[in-house]
């Protein structure tokens, strides 16, 4: 006949002891989220300031029946702006992103940044770009 298990009590040298320490098991880190957000704020409001001003800089000079040397060089300098934000800023992103093995984002950023080189360089091509800017700053 088997004995019951109401009789048999464990010793207090073999019962195991519990440990009541916390096992984290998801660390999650917020920072790269606010990384990733602040870098696409900063190329989509940067790039679309930068793309407004350009542009009633263009319309601007077409209107005015003299074009000045002050009109060149603000439009260069949107102009340079404008790259910066919209295509150092997502390659910068990137970059950070593949760098911290985030796949993800640097896919996304890596996405933004074609999307980006695509519409400005659709507009005009590189070359006529740092020509304009050449010409106008130098």
């Amino acid at each position: 006949m088997a004995p019951e298990d109401s009789d048999i009590t464990p010793s207090p040298e073999t019962t195991p002891k519990v440990s009541r320490t916390p096992v984290v098991l998801d660390d999650r880190r917020r920072w790269p989220i606010l990384v990733w957000t602040l870098a696409a704020l900063a190329w989509f409001l940067g790039s679309a300031v930068f793309f407004t001003l350009y542009l009633a800089e263009g319309l601007a000079m077409i209107s005015a029946s003299d074009v000045t040397d002050e009109a060149r060089s603000a439009a260069a300098w949107y102009l340079i702006w404008l790259l910066v934000f919209a295509l150092l800023v997502p390659l910068a992103a990137a970059v950070t992103a593949a760098l911290a093995r985030r796949k993800a984002a640097a896919a996304t950023f890596t996405a933004i940044l074609a999307l980006s080189a695509l519409f400005l360089f659709s507009l005009a091509p590189p070359s006529s770009m740092l020509s304009a800017i050449s010409t106008a700053l130098g």
